[in-house]
């Protein structure tokens, strides 16, 4: 499946007005499960937005160079 540069930005806009749903469920105290469903959303949007505007190799670059936190020292990485 091939991703264009316009459903790269619907993705980037749904993660952007996920995030922003995130926020507001936090500024009114809603439930935790509904606050992490909304920065999940965020997210995997985010990711998959990215994923289609980024080529392969800038993307596995970037994970390499991903720490897992927490984990100073170790060189576990988050694949």
């Amino acid at each position: 499946m091939s991703i264009d540069a316009d459903d790269a930005r619907y993705l980037f806009r749904r993660a952007r007005e996920e995030a922003a749903k995130a926020n507001d469920a936090l500024s009114r105290h809603a439930s935790a499960a509904e606050i992490a469903a909304h920065r999940e959303l965020a997210l995997r949007y985010k990711v998959r937005a990215l994923a289609a505007s980024c080529p392969d190799q800038v993307l596995y670059d970037a994970m390499e160079k991903y720490e897992v936190p927490g984990e100073t020292g170790s060189h576990r990485r988050a694949h």
